[in-house]
């Protein structure tokens, strides 16, 4: 069985939110699940702005529906041995909900 590069990238995904890989197959909608996080994970050469919005609001969706945050993980995929920095991509509701106020702003 081949290890596809879009499954690599699950599996780094689940380490860095030390969370667990959801199989492709599942019938789940999200990628990566933590304790306190739901992730949609890309890696792709090439994803539109619009797509990310697309999949951040459906991230926060259904980090919503799990009393969880709901973000996106993307990372280009560059070629062969070329690496490519993670980017976390996600609603401003949704950071808010993890970040709580920000100093100087009142609950």
């Amino acid at each position: 069985m081949s290890d596809r590069p879009w499954k690599a990238a699950e599996r780094a995904a689940a380490a860095f939110l030390a969370g667990r890989r959801h199989w492709a197959n599942s019938g789940e909608e999200v990628d990566v699940e933590s304790a306190g996080v739901i992730a949609q994970v890309k890696h792709r050469r090439v994803c539109s702005l619009a797509e990310l919005e697309r999949l951040a609001q459906e991230a926060e969706r259904q980090g919503t529906q799990r009393n969880k945050v709901g973000l996106v993980l993307a990372k280009r995929r560059a070629g062969r041995g070329i690496e490519t920095p993670w980017l976390v991509v996600m609603t401003a509701a949704s950071f808010r909900e993890m970040s709580g106020p920000l100093p100087g702003e009142t609950p």
